[in-house]
C-alpha cells in the first residue's frame, strides 16, 4: 500500500458530495442509503475524509469510510491536532434581552404561532415563544440577522439561555433550524416537579401543546429522535417524576414503528438494500431511565397512529373527539 495522507480526494470522488458551510459535504449515505433532502437529517463528510449519517448513525474515520466505499486509499495517517482555543460565547447570548423582548413582541407573533398548532396566547406568554429573524454568523466571523422570519423557541439550562431553534413556516428550507452557537439542551427538564407525570417528546412545541391540554401532566422535549444523551437521564432523574413516558414518534428511528413496524422495516428494505435498519431511539431512552431506578415505559402508539405520527397527532384526535 501507497502512503496517502490526504484521502479526501478519492472519497469526495466517490461521493460527490455538495458542500455546504465549514468545510462539510452533504451526500446520499453509502450505509443507509438516505437521500439528501432538506429540512431533513442526512449524511455528511468532512474535508479530512470522516463522516457521519443523522439516519442510521453510522459515522467513521477515513480508513472506514473507505472501506464502507470499497475505494483504495492507502494507509492514511492523520494530521498532527493542534488545540484551538474553545469558541467564544455567541454574541446574541452574552445579552439577548432585547432580542427575546423582540421575539414576544412580534405583532404577528400569536397569530403565526397559533396557525402552527392550537396554542392560547397564554401558553405561547408562558413558554417565551416568539416570532422574527434569527441571528447567524458567516465563515469571516460577521454576524446579520436572517432575512426570513421563524418561529422561535428559547431553550435553557441552568437558567441560561443556550439556543434558539426556529420552526420554519413556509414551504423552503429546513423545517427547524438553530442560531449560530446555540447548543443542545433537554428542554424543560428544570421546570418538572418531583411526583410528577411527564410525557418525553421530540417536538418542543407538542411538549407545550400537551401540557396546555393536561396542566396535570408535565412534558419535556429533546428535539429530534437521534439527540438524545445519556447524561439528560440523569438530569430528568433528579427532578423524581412519578412516571415518564417516552414517546417519540411513531417511526424506525422514533419508538421503533410500534405496530407498524414490520411494514416499515419491509419498506425500509425495499428502498435502502442491504442498508442497516434505523435504530429505534424510545427503547433506549426508556433503559436510560430505567437503569438510574426511574419509573418509565416506552408509549405504545394505537393502531389507527399513521407512520410518523406524533403527539400532536395524539391531541389533535383528542381534541377531535371531544
Amino acid at each position: 500500500m501507497s502512503n496517502n495522507p490526504d484521502p479526501f480526494d478519492s472519497i469526495h470522488a466517490t461521493l460527490q458530495g455538495t458542500p455546504t458551510r465549514r468545510g462539510w459535504y452533504d451526500a446520499t449515505c453509502p450505509n443507509c442509503g438516505k437521500e439528501v433532502a432538506k429540512g431533513q437529517v442526512h449524511f455528511g463528510y468532512n474535508a479530512e475524509g470522516a463522516g457521519k449519517c443523522f439516519c442510521c448513525s453510522w459515522s467513521g474515520g477515513p480508513n472506514k469510510l473507505a472501506e464502507l466505499l470499497r475505494i483504495e486509499i492507502g494507509e492514511y495517517v492523520a494530521p498532527v491536532r493542534v488545540e484551538r482555543p474553545a469558541p467564544e460565547l455567541a454574541r446574541w447570548r452574552l445579552n439577548p434581552y432585547e432580542l427575546l423582548r423582540r421575539y414576544n413582541t412580534h405583532p404577528g407573533n400569536v397569530a403565526r404561532w397559533q396557525a402552527y398548532k392550537p396554542l392560547s396566547a397564554e401558553t405561547i406568554e408562558r413558554h417565551g415563544l416568539g416570532y422574527g429573524p434569527l441571528p447567524f454568523q458567516r465563515d469571516n466571523g460577521d454576524w446579520y440577522m436572517s432575512r426570513s422570519d421563524w418561529l422561535i423557541v428559547p431553550i435553557y439550562q441552568d437558567g441560561a439561555l443556550v439556543a434558539l431553534r426556529g420552526r420554519n413556516t413556509g414551504d423552503r428550507g429546513p423545517k427547524w433550524i438553530s442560531a449560530t452557537g446555540s447548543e443542545y439542551a433537554f428542554w424543560n427538564v428544570e421546570n418538572v416537579p418531583a411526583g410528577a407525570i411527564c410525557w418525553l417528546t421530540e417536538n418542543y412545541v407538542d411538549a407545550i401543546w400537551l401540557m396546555q391540554y393536561r396542566p396535570d401532566w408535565w412534558a419535556v422535549a429533546i428535539g429530534g429522535a437521534t439527540t438524545w444523551r445519556s447524561e439528560w437521564a440523569k438530569q430528568l432523574a433528579a427532578r423524581k417524576p412519578s412516571l415518564v413516558i417516552v414517546a417519540l414518534d411513531c417511526d424506525l428511528p422514533g419508538n421503533g414503528g410500534g405496530h407498524l413496524r414490520d411494514e416499515l422495516i419491509a419498506e425500509w428494505i425495499a428502498t435502502h438494500p442491504g442498508a442497516q435498519i434505523p435504530k429505534a431511539n424510545g427503547p433506549a431512552i426508556t433503559n436510560d431511565l430505567l437503569r438510574l431506578g426511574m419509573t418509565a415505559r416506552l408509549f405504545e402508539w394505537p393502531a389507527d397512529a399513521p407512520a410518523k405520527a406524533g403527539v400532536d397527532w395524539l391531541l389533535a384526535e383528542s381534541q377531535q373527539e371531544n
